[in-house]
């Protein structure tokens, strides 16, 4: 029913992208610039795959992961896998041997328990940024989805280090009543 009220739901319908959340990335690379034409980007936990097709309109030649399938996208090669699962690397390492950008967007199975949906959400960040280190090049893009919390001020502090820009970020097509938020990192360093 919320989503029958929704500006960016029917946007999305409109313009034929998979879901709403492409606006997300839409507005954030307009803001931070993350995907240039040409760059080798990786999206995890990408189905149904509106970030993919974003990453694509903008010239990126795409790796998307999920766990669960996804429909078949032009300039996409999809991995049905596990992000929190290690051997993940090697995989993606077989496709391209660096990436430009690392993206997710994953998203725990929600439970209504703040306390647990926001420490889920926490993992699966921190296990997204396991496969940016691993796989991202030097000077490369991190985006990422985390709900807020109490442990977001130590995740943030993880990765600090690791990029010359670090910011949260909350675009303007996340819905109001939602706890996350985006953390950008631009200019890896190992």
């Amino acid at each position: 029913m919320r989503d029958k009220r929704d500006h960016y739901y029917w946007e999305a319908k409109k313009k034929g992208y998979r879901s709403r959340a492409a606006f997300k990335l839409l507005q954030m690379n307009k803001e931070f610039r993350l995907i240039r034409k040409g760059d080798v980007v990786l999206d995890l936990g990408a189905t149904p795959g509106g970030w993919s097709q974003v990453a694509v309109e903008l010239g990126a030649f795409v790796v998307a992961v999920d766990i669960n399938p996804m429909e078949k996208l032009e300039g996409v090669t999809f991995v049905q896998g596990d992000i929190t699962d290690e051997n993940i690397i090697e995989v993606l390492l077989d496709i391209s041997e660096s990436y430009d950008v690392v993206m997710s967007d994953a998203s725990p199975k929600i439970t209504g328990i703040w306390t647990i949906d926001h420490l889920r959400s926490i993992d699966l960040a921190r296990a997204s940024f396991g496969i940016a280190k691993a796989v991202l090049r030097n000077g490369g893009n991190f985006l990422v989805k985390v709900f807020q919390g109490e442990e977001i001020q130590n995740f943030y502090n993880e990765l600090k280090p690791c990029f010359a820009f670090k910011k949260f970020h909350s675009p303007k097509a996340s819905r109001k009543s939602s706890a996350e938020i985006y953390f950008i990192g631009k200019g890896f360093k190992r």
